[in-house]
């Protein structure tokens, strides 16, 4: 985001994420805990967005390479947003 940016911006991109249907969803497990990590396209950049099962926002950022940062381990693909939204 350009330094520009302000709160308001950020969570504009949260949310466009979070609205996109076919945004990818992903199980994160980290020291035997879950989280949920939603990767969508946001202005030609992937952004992922990761929560706290709880819903508490743990972490938003531009994924440079989604492909690689993805296969590590840890996480597990789950589907399409507009697929699997009614399970999270």
């Amino acid at each position: 985001m350009p330094t520009t940016a302000t709160l308001a911006d950020y969570e504009a991109v949260i949310l466009a994420v979070l609205h996109d249907r076919f945004a990818q969803v992903y199980r994160y497990w980290y020291n035997q805990v879950a989280y949920v990590t939603v990767v969508g396209s946001v202005e030609n950049r992937e952004w992922l967005i990761m929560f706290a099962c709880e819903g508490v926002l743990e972490s938003a950022f531009v994924v440079e390479r989604p492909e690689q940062y993805l296969h590590k381990p840890g996480f597990e693909y789950l589907g399409l947003l507009g697929e699997v939204d009614h399970e999270l």
